[in-house]
Order: C-alpha cells, then structure tokens, then sequence
C-alpha cells in the first residue's frame, strides 16, 4: 500500500509552510548562520523552500513522518 493514500499532499505542505528554522535545517541541512541576516534570512527560507520543492512526494512523506509530531495511525 502507498503511503501516499495515507496522507494529504495539502497536509503536507501546509506542514512545510509552518515549519520553524530548526526544523528546515534538521530535514534540509542547510544552516541559518550560513546565510545573510538581511530580510530576516529570507534566503535561507527561500533555499529550503527549494530543497522542499524538488523533493518527491515519498521523500516528503518521509520527511514528515520524522519530523511531524502528530502519529500516524
């Protein structure tokens, strides 16, 4: 059975859109400090927002599952 039966791609990325810069750089490994504070590390959220983009549907699906909080059942 997919995975993707299981979840709403729109759950999914309205997670994505909530999630904080610890989390982006725990699933992306890009480092906030790395980038310029200029437009409250807009670039940094812009390059994880990148990442996340061409990421698949089940490398997305996996990046939940390890950092959303809320089980699946």
């Amino acid at each position: 059975m997919k995975r993707t039966k299981d979840l709403n791609f729109y759950q999914i990325e309205q997670w994505w859109s909530e999630t904080d810069f610890k989390q982006m750089e725990r699933i992306t490994g890009f480092r906030q400090y790395n980038f310029d504070t200029d437009e409250g590390y807009q670039s940094f959220a812009d390059t994880c927002d990148s990442y996340w983009k061409q990421l698949s549907m089940e490398e997305k699906i996996s990046a939940w599952e390890e950092n959303h909080s809320f089980t699946l059942n």
